[in-house]
């Protein structure tokens, strides 16, 4: 029976009345809808985004939301110093941005910064010069030493590569010295925090460390990055590891008075003094450089000149701080007959267990060598370009008209990564978009297919599921509904108690009952416990109450069976709640991954439910790819939803036919 007669619908009052119905119903759908499209927006967001928690991705309309999108890729906050290595390449980056997250969540001041940067795009003058810094850059890097370089890799293509490069997870055990049973366990973070800027950081040559280079030779292709590469596309995620900042930030704290000339003792902003300082440098400035030579500087970038005298000195060096000769081979790790037999290089030692020897040798040079004689070397990624640069412009009046910049020192000049990665930017906009947003389930995908028997395993359980509970549950309300039992209502009782215990409570006797009957680590430890559901054969009981007893009567007198009966004539009658059980079995046996981890502990049977458990919780840094998880994993909820859904809107219809 309806709620409003024909004659209330056409009311004032009735049209209000329906009115408010329908708001109702859009209100309460909205409510279920926003949720998931912010889980949707969360899936295609990164660390800049992520926390806006918005209904939509902005970066679909924004040009300037794209770009620090971008930017947060190349300089990633879990990499030590992201933000002020990017600094370094766009100078007038506001001093106040310390976090990617805080920075997405003012959008007005990252638009207005980054609109500014994208206007070099547009005018033609700028551009030109522009592209011919970009150009260069991708000359340069071409050949620059891939152990001088910072990779802002991306963290979930480690396991990937530790995949194929080692093929079993015993031997990537053996040679990283690990215990881990998954790839997407291993973080490696110092491959993001490598401490480049440290006066005595010297990369220790092992294993970790040649798989590092393998992996920056791995982004230096654009395996990982196919889109990126050539002249119109130069900045890749690998660059070189740029120093400047370190002297701007000494200068800055150290308050310099200097103003016209950045090679005087007249004032300079620090983003203005040159870097490597040249040796016509005077004043107040070189006394600085010598102090930012000794306390700060990496001295992997530094050699000397080696005379008879400096031998010496490094000989009674040794036998100063060593005394025995003994003690020095085994600090140093060498076999050395006399002191003699260290040799003083002129820069730092490398290769295989030079580390012990490096640091004498930089001790040495800090405390021993003057630095008005210390060499930089062309390791430095801003010296190294500098020269590059004269060599293909001929002077410094070359490199200004080619960069559109006014230099009165070559020292000036810095690695122009920044105008190289907004070349790249203008001419992969849309590429770096859908990369960033799509790496997120290409992550999800790779993991849960790279789990062994996950799928599989799913699908299996899914249909035991299906198939026991849609004969067991309509098999039980059939019996109960068509045959007088005096027990009815106790057995109805007894199946609607077993609902009143937590499922926490029913674990722990269930769990014992399945070990005794030797069923862990089976499906039938998964199927068997949920395959009658009280509330379900409540439910179908009612359902087939509900039938006419004459259509029972009926097929009796024809001559027809009792599961003739029930399949042809009773089930057809009942579908809508036999499509609300079954859509409720399969996300039971879906979703269950709590009582699949007590039941099933050996991996080769968990499902795709526990396999997501397990990479929310290794992925816990990286919420907007835990959150493409939860919608990868929420699709066939949803199609199993909507292939039921005329189904069960038939159960609402039903009851008004008769």
């Amino acid at each position: 029976m309806p709620i409003l007669s024909h004659t209330d619908y056409k009311t004032l009052k009735g049209r209000v009345l329906v009115l408010g119905i329908y708001a109702s119903l859009i209100i309460g759908g909205l409510t279920m809808v926003y949720p998931f499209t912010v889980m949707v927006t969360g899936s295609l967001s990164n660390p800049f985004d992520y926390e806006r928690r918005g209904a939509a991705p902005r970066f679909f309309w924004s040009r300037e939301d794209r770009f620090m999108r971008t930017l947060c890729t190349y300089f990633p906050p879990a990499h030590r110093g992201s933000l002020r290595q990017l600094r370094q390449y766009f100078p007038d980056l506001p001093k106040d941005w310390q976090l990617w997250s805080a920075i997405g969540d003012d959008p007005k001041g990252s638009d207005s910064w980054a609109r500014k940067q994208l206007q070099r795009l547009d005018d033609p003058v700028r551009r030109r010069q522009l592209d011919a810094a970009a150009s260069d850059y991708e000359e340069f890097m071409k050949r620059w030493d891939i152990r001088e370089t910072i990779l802002a890799y991306d963290q979930r293509q480690i396991s990937p590569f530790l995949r194929k490069q080692y093929g079993t997870l015993d031997r990537f055990n053996a040679s990283w010295e690990f215990s881990v049973d998954d790839f997407y366990k291993v973080a490696a973070a110092e491959w993001g925090g490598e401490p480049i800027d440290l006066p005595n950081y010297v990369p220790e040559e092992d294993n970790r460390y040649r798989d590092l280079l393998l992996f920056r030779e791995a982004y230096r292709a654009n395996r990982f990055t196919r889109y990126l590469g050539g002249r119109d596309a130069p900045a890749g995620y690998l660059r070189p590891a740029s120093l400047r900042f370190l002297w701007e930030d000494f200068v800055a704290a150290q308050s310099i008075d200097s103003g016209g000339s950045p090679l005087s003792s007249e004032n300079a902003q620090p983003e203005d003094v040159p870097f490597p300082l040249p040796p016509r440098a005077t004043g107040q400035l070189r006394e600085q450089w010598d102090r930012f030579l000794t306390t700060t500087f990496p001295l992997r970038h530094v050699e000397i000149k080696v005379d008879e005298t400096k031998r010496e000195a490094y000989r009674s060096f040794l036998i100063k701080r060593f005394r025995i000769l003994g003690y020095m081979n085994s600090v140093l790790e060498r076999d050395a007959q006399d002191w003699d037999d260290v040799v003083l290089t002129t820069a730092i030692p490398t290769g295989p267990d030079s580390a012990p020897l490096a640091k004498v040798w930089m001790d040495f040079v800090r405390t021993e060598v003057p630095p008005q004689e210390w060499i930089v070397r062309d390791t430095l990624p801003e010296q190294a370009f500098q020269r590059y640069a004269v060599r293909k412009h001929g002077s410094l009046e070359g490199i200004n008209e080619a960069y559109g910049l006014d230099l009165s020192s070559v020292q000036q000049l810095r690695v122009p990564f920044g105008e190289a990665l907004l070349a790249t930017f203008a001419h992969r906009e849309w590429r770096f978009a859908w990369d960033q947003a799509l790496s997120n389930y290409v992550s999800v995908i790779d993991f849960l297919f790279h789990r062994g028997r996950a799928v599989r395993n799913t699908i299996i359980l899914v249909v035991l599921s299906l198939l026991v509970t849609l004969t067991v549950n309509p098999l039980a309300g059939y019996a109960l509904s068509r045959f007088s039992l005096r027990s009815t209502e106790r057995i109805i009782v007894f199946c609607l108690a077993t609902m009143a215990f937590p499922a926490a409570v029913s674990a722990i006797p269930g769990f014992l009952l399945l070990r005794d009957l030797n069923l862990l680590n089976t499906f039938a430890a998964l199927v068997l416990p949920a395959a009658a559901n009280g509330m379900t054969i409540f439910l179908l009981k009612g359902f087939f109450d509900s039938l006419p007893r004459e259509l029972y009567e009926a097929a009796t007198i024809d001559g027809a069976p009792e599961w003739k009966i029930f399949y042809h004539i009773s089930l057809p009658l009942v579908k809508p709640i036999i499509a609300v059980s079954m859509l409720n079995a399969f996300i039971h046996a879906y979703n269950a991954w709590e009582w699949a981890l007590i039941v099933c502990q050996d991996r080769e049977m968990w499902t795709v439910a526990v396999w997501t458990y397990q990479f929310a919780q290794t992925q816990g840094g990286q919420p907007f790819t835990v959150m493409a998880a939860f919608v990868v994993t929420s699709i066939p909820v949803l199609l199993v939803f909507l292939f039921c859904q005329k189904i069960i809107l038939r159960g609402i219809i039903l009851p008004q036919m008769k």
